[in-house]
């Protein structure tokens, strides 16, 4: 096993779609499964509003998230992972940078951004959005 540097680290998040975000929930570690794009300071991720996520990062903001990629007979992998904190996105533009990157990342259409970014601000959608700043990188890779 080697460890894997930050640029390996950054092209790994750059061609992953999916991850897991972990948070604590009393004292308990809670993780999902959830789409994420980065930019060159932060990761970019949600989970649904009111959700149990979105209530441990309301109490405790420490979080990591978790990415992984191996071959089907697991012999080759990499993973990283972030260790950092969750904001919880609520004014407008901090919203409409974390849509666009995970929008251009994801192949989805910019026009919805703006309709989404209104349900987002109203709270009346279904999605919370937080930002983690890539302050601590790490990974590992098979391979010397």
């Amino acid at each position: 096993m080697r460890t894997l540097s930050e640029n390996e680290i950054r092209q790994l998040m750059d061609e992953m779609r999916w991850g897991t975000l972990i948070a604590i929930d009393d004292g308990q570690p809670y993780a999902i499964e959830t789409s994420f794009a980065t930019d060159d300071k932060f990761l970019y991720t949600g989970s649904k509003y009111g959700g149990r996520m979105n209530k441990c990062i309301e109490k405790n903001p420490t979080a990591t998230f978790k990415i992984c990629d191996s071959t089907k007979d697991s012999k080759l992998f990499r993973a990283a992972i972030v260790e950092s904190e969750a904001k919880i996105l609520t004014e407008r533009d901090e919203i409409v940078q974390c849509l666009r990157t995970i929008y251009k990342k994801l192949g989805l259409p910019e026009s919805r951004i703006e309709e989404r970014t209104d349900k987002i601000t109203a709270q009346t959608g279904s999605l919370s959005l937080y930002r983690m700043p890539l302050m601590k990188l790490g990974g590992v890779a098979s391979g010397s």
